[in-house]
């Protein structure tokens, strides 16, 4: 059996799986999970060998990489799972979530659901974007509209657009980011910068650069080079090949010990995420694309100088002795950009692929009993301690996206921008896309029979643009 028929046949088992919860968590004292939670996204697969599994001085087998990253994804699922939905969800840390805290998840997890036989991943994937209806936080303020946490969960939404082409789950994301160009590309040059903070290189701009490989509207990647120019001309530190979290951490009451500057591993770790993500959907042609490349490999010659001996990256680049602890939200990022380099010709194999398996075996060695990536620096703005019991979904966003790179280091080298992933047939929308449950008030043979005859007419009776190729009204 292929693959694709392996997991077309564990996708169509899946819909037969009850769309609303029928077992309880496993752990006595949590919340019953929410209407909605599959049963199947509680319990993850056996946990396979991870701890000596993978050895920091060779490059691991595909076939042992894939089994790991399936099952921390789907322990990271079954721990959001576990969770009640907030209204509001800011500043959630744990649950299903529509924040960068979630989303950052989401990216990694909708990049092994290209290449996983498991449904399961990307049914969660579709049921959380249902859940938030392909739609943004940030609604109160014009600030807040452009604040680049918001757009991390496009990124989510593009992926689903990418492999279905379903109009609709591009249309609320399209009109956030139609809202943001004219500020992005502001004649004038302003005090206060849209991208103000590092971290944030990783939220919108590829995003953005996405946007504009999916509709071939040059406008989206146009106006993010102006804004990332502009936040890398106050934040990068040519002489350090870093980047400063944000203007403050310039400041005397900013420096580290020492009076050296501080250098923010989670910070530095998703900017180079952040621009492997950009320039896969950069043109090679474009304008300014060296002005990318060359920011990436000289963080990536700078990064692996600072890579500790357990393989691991410390809190403050610049002073490892003021937070010794191993942390993992900042070097799964790090292990990621450094094997993606690898894998797109950009880094030099000899090189970095050292650092990239002695990393790869390093994060293995934190993943905790119940498969969360543990060593996980907590949120906020700077390095603090971080305790090995400390998880959060973000580091295992960055696991993955570093397994994934790890695995494709077997291959050959790819070239850029990267292809959209292939469009999905039929049967796998229909295994991988949750359908409501029937009203409490469908009960009974003939009240289902009822609601079925209703269903089918609501299919028959209502124009459909699709069935009838339709073309689109054009603005006037």
């Amino acid at each position: 059996m292929s693959v694709r028929q392996t997991r077309l046949s564990f996708a169509l088992a899946g819909v037969l799986a009850a769309f609303s919860a029928s077992a309880a968590p496993e752990n006595a004292g949590q919340p019953a999970p929410v209407a909605g939670i599959e049963a199947g996204w509680l319990t993850p697969p056996p946990r396979p060998q991870l701890e000596s599994a993978f050895a920091p001085d060779r490059l691991p087998a595909r076939a042992a990489v894939l089994p790991v990253l399936e099952y921390v994804a789907a322990a990271q699922i079954a721990d959001m799972s576990r969770h009640p939905i907030q209204l509001s969800t800011g500043s959630n840390l744990a649950e299903i979530s529509s924040n960068w805290v979630a989303a950052t998840f989401y990216v990694g997890a909708a990049r092994l659901a290209r290449i996983s036989a498991r449904p399961d991943t990307l049914r969660f994937l579709t049921a959380t974007a249902e859940h938030y209806n392909y739609a943004m936080r940030g609604a109160r303020a014009e600030r807040l509209l452009l604040n680049a946490d918001e757009l991390a969960i496009g990124d989510l939404y593009q992926e689903l657009y990418a492999r279905r082409g379903q109009q609709g789950v591009l249309m609320p994301l399209r009109q956030r980011l139609d809202f943001m160009l004219p500020h992005l590309n502001r004649p004038q040059e302003t005090p206060a910068l849209i991208w103000w903070w590092c971290d944030a290189l990783f939220m919108a701009p590829p995003v953005l650069a996405r946007q504009s490989q999916l509709t071939g509207d040059p406008a989206y990647l146009r106006a993010m080079d102006r804004e990332w120019r502009r936040t890398a001309a106050r934040l990068w530190v040519e002489r350090d090949r870093l980047f400063l979290r944000d203007e403050r951490f310039k400041e005397r009451d900013h420096l580290g010990a020492g009076g050296k500057p501080v250098y923010w591993a989670r910070g530095n770790g998703w900017v180079m995420g952040g621009l492997a993500r950009t320039l896969e959907s950069m043109p090679a042609g474009f304008e300014g694309r060296a002005f990318y490349t060359n920011i990436f490999t000289k963080m990536a010659s700078r990064v692996i100088e600072l890579q500790q001996p357990d393989g691991l990256w410390r809190s403050d680049l610049n002073d490892p002795q003021s937070f010794p602890e191993p942390e993992t939200s900042g070097s799964g990022f790090f292990v990621y950009a450094l094997a993606w380099g690898i894998n797109h010709g950009l880094l030099d194999r000899a090189t970095y692929l050292p650092a990239a398996t002695k990393g790869w075996a390093a994060l293995n060695r934190h993943v905790l009993p119940n498969g969360l990536v543990g060593a996980a620096q907590k949120t906020g703005d700077r390095p603090v301690p971080t305790r090995l019991e400390d998880v959060g979904p973000y580091a295992t966003g960055a696991y993955l996206l570093a397994g994934l790179e790890v695995m494709d280091l077997h291959g050959p080298v790819q070239a850029l921008p990267q292809p959209l992933p292939a469009r999905d047939d039929e049967a796998t929308i229909l295994a991988t896309t949750p359908q409501p449950i029937a009203p409490k008030t469908v009960v009974g043979d003939a009240e289902k029979a009822r609601r079925e005859q209703e269903m089918r007419a609501t299919r028959a009776l209502a124009y459909d643009p699709a069935t009838l190729n339709t073309p689109a009204r054009k603005s006037e």
